[in-house]
């Protein structure tokens, strides 16, 4: 299982879309923190995995009125093996993204068995419009990205866009500070359907848009790929519910070897514009 590929949503959020669209889209966007209980659905025997058992967190906070948004989130999971030996994982990653998506900063440790094993901050760049993005590591050489390349905000923002327009695939990549640069991204988007039933019941406090049972709701399948890797299989597949508040449920993550899915347990609703 790649430890790495933990920036789930937003599991798991301007290029290509104008300024009132992305100010529509971004009106029916809350921000929230949701909390998901991880469990293994299934794995191969060459993972040598024989139980996962975790929880998710993730916060957004902020909006264009701030300038920007940020992002807090957090996976600590417990992997235990079939020599029944138990490893714990900890990874904590926060982010700021600019409204203009012009700048995109990032932090991300790692700890194991509570032992600090990785930590790297950065922050990447847009030249301009449609210029590269470059993104700098403290003690790293910079590298660059091509300009189509979205952060997550703006990426969720026009899957969204996507998915109220009926469309059922949305392409393009994404950067989100947990890998060393950009990926290549397929999301097929199914009907509209009811909201799922872990949203529905999850403890919710905060005052929503509007009740969730109202909302709108899409499956999305949503693959990820290596940079050079624009053909083949997927390096890391998700599939949950997107709400049209921008709220994930149902969370199922395909690392290959391992499967695990992510049922929505707790969500917490911001004031608009709290910075």
């Amino acid at each position: 299982m790649r430890a790495r590929r933990t920036n789930l949503i937003a599991i798991l959020l301007l290029a290509g879309a104008s300024d009132a669209s992305a100010t529509a889209v971004e009106a029916e966007m809350q921000m929230h923190r949701a909390v998901y209980e991880l469990s293994l659905v299934r794995s191969q025997a060459v993972s040598d995995v024989a139980g996962i058992e975790g929880r998710m967190v993730v916060e957004w906070r902020g909006g264009r009125e701030c300038g920007g948004y940020t992002s807090l989130q957090r996976v600590v999971t417990t992997v235990t093996g079939e020599s029944d030996v138990s490893v714990r994982n900890d990874v904590r990653l926060s982010t700021w993204e600019a409204a203009d998506g012009g700048e995109f900063r990032f932090e991300r440790t790692e700890y194991v068995n509570g032992q600090l094993i990785e930590s790297e901050s950065g922050i990447a760049l847009r030249a301009d419009e449609t210029g590269p993005v470059r993104v700098t590591r403290e003690g790293q050489l910079p590298l660059e990205m091509p300009g189509e390349v979205l952060f997550p905000v703006a990426y969720n923002l026009q899957l969204m866009a996507a998915a109220r327009a009926g469309r059922q695939r949305f392409s393009a990549p994404i950067f989100d500070g947990t890998e060393e640069t950009e990926n290549p991204t397929n999301a097929f988007i199914g009907k509209a359907l009811a909201v799922p039933e872990d949203a529905l019941s999850a403890a919710l406090s905060g005052s929503a848009v509007r009740p969730l049972s109202e909302m709108t709701a899409w499956p999305v399948r949503l693959g990820y790929f290596d940079r050079d890797a624009r053909e083949g299989l997927p390096n890391f597949e998700m599939g949950y519910v997107l709400l049209s508040n921008g709220v994930s449920a149902s969370l199922v993550l395909d690392y290959d070897d391992v499967v695990m899915k992510g049922r929505l347990t707790e969500l917490h609703f911001f004031t608009a514009g709290s910075c």
